[in-house]
């Protein structure tokens, strides 16, 4: 059926008008992309949304639950990309209205995850631990966990895919087709755990936090880094686990023998800033301002503080980066760093402040004591020698000690996985 409008001609058919108006001149519209992947929460709310996952921008700031709907595939399965249009079993999945691969029970896929699933037992899970209890919570219980859990039963199979790729230099390309498309599984799992976080999902979901960690570790390696962007996603990534696992404290308060207490257990002196602060003396001189360039930077009391908390996070680390015999705790420090450090101080990241350049400049330096680990690689020496080739020269004299690291790595005191 067609409706049509009938408009009334002005002064009759027959009747001319005296003035001929001119059109009135349309404004331009304003389009705005509206994108499907923002978290429910903003959404809702209709604003932007950062997209950081696990927990966005705007919820971390409000301090609200942020949950997300089906994140959409890409038909990109490099190591950068964060999903798959790919079904693992050649074929076997049939992607819904919003893209996610929905995997259909095959014998193809139980094949392939039986694969995946040895290969981390015996492989993936014992090369990502750097210390003892962390190769106890990243193999034996994850193991477990992810006969209980589809968001940790994706994760291993999302990490033994990469292992597996990697291992293979890359020949074997369908192997990071199913890394892929389990991440893409794995994150929209997590995400309904993380919106809904309760007693039951709280070990899964800390389980899969760390697993996610892991490959953002790796996603660093590949990133192109001509020309230089601070890498704020994975920060940002790495920061919201915060919030998780301090949620995740509350939860187990009434069970210590859960993963999540025990991981919190490991963990809870490096959240303590009070004790971080007494080896603040070992970076202090970051902080000097009496050069023309410094004392022209944005600088208040807050502004001091972030880069003081950010500094502790640093220098119990720093003070034994030369040690032949590193003391334990070293590894744990090091990837806790993106974790715990103040969320302000990402955004000085994002803004490419030369003060928090320097600063993370040094972070990357340490993590080279990682740098036999596959996940690391050289992605600290990489960052760190693309952000001393970014930084302005006048600030080039903050990077002394990276320098010093980057000239000769072999100074390090480093942690194997046969050492750890």
């Amino acid at each position: 059926m067609t409706l049509t409008t009938t408009l009334p001609l002005v002064g009759g058919r027959d009747e001319k008008p005296q003035q001929t108006q001119k059109p009135r001149k349309k404004h331009a519209k304003l389009f705005h992309k509206k994108t499907r992947t923002g978290c429910q929460r903003c959404r809702a709310r209709r604003v932007k949304c950062d997209e950081v996952k696990p927990i966005c921008n705007n919820c971390t700031r409000l301090d609200l639950d942020c949950g997300y709907g089906h994140s959409a595939a890409t038909k990109n399965s490099k190591p950068n990309s964060p999903a798959s249009s790919t079904p693992p079993g050649g074929g076997d999945g049939v992607p819904d209205s919003d893209g996610l691969i929905q995997l259909a029970e095959t014998k193809a896929r139980r094949k392939l995850e039986l694969e995946l699933f040895y290969h981390y037992s015996i492989e993936t899970g014992p090369s990502i631990g750097t210390e003892e209890s962390s190769q106890y919570f990243l193999g034996p219980f994850m193991c477990r966990a992810a006969l209980q859990s589809d968001s940790v039963l994706y994760a291993v199979c999302m990490l033994s895919a990469l292992h597996k790729a990697h291992k293979s230099g890359f020949t074997e390309p369908h192997y990071m087709d199913h890394c892929s498309t389990y991440l893409n599984l794995t994150l929209h799992s997590h995400h309904e755990h993380v919106a809904n976080l309760n007693a039951d999902n709280v070990d899964f979901s800390c389980l899969t936090s760390s697993a996610l960690r892991a490959y953002g570790y790796y996603r660093l390696q590949n990133r192109p880094l001509r020309p230089y962007t601070s890498p704020v996603e994975w920060l940002r990534m790495s920061n919201t686990s915060n919030i998780l696992f301090r949620k995740a404290v509350a939860l187990a308060e009434k069970r210590p023998e859960s993963v999540s207490s025990k991981i919190m257990a490991e963990i809870t002196q490096h959240l303590q800033e009070k004790w971080r602060l007494e080896y603040l003396n070992e970076l202090i001189h970051l902080l000097r301002r009496q050069e023309p360039h410094e004392l022209e930077e944005e600088w208040d009391e807050g502004v001091y503080t972030v880069y003081t908390r950010t500094l502790s996070c640093l220098g119990w680390a720093w003070k034994h980066r030369f040690d032949k015999d590193p003391p334990s705790g070293m590894s744990r420090r090091l990837y806790l760093f993106p974790m715990i450090v103040d969320h302000r101080f990402v955004s000085f990241v994002e803004e490419a402040r030369p003060r928090a350049l320097v600063i993370l400049a040094h972070y990357f330096v340490l993590l080279a004591i990682h740098r036999s680990f596959w996940y690391v690689g050289d992605c600290g020496l990489r960052e760190a020698a693309a952000i001393a080739a970014e930084l302005p020269l006048e600030w080039q004299g903050m990077l002394i000690g990276p320098m010093e690291i980057l000239k000769d790595p072999s100074k390090l005191c480093r942690v194997s996985e046969h050492e750890s």
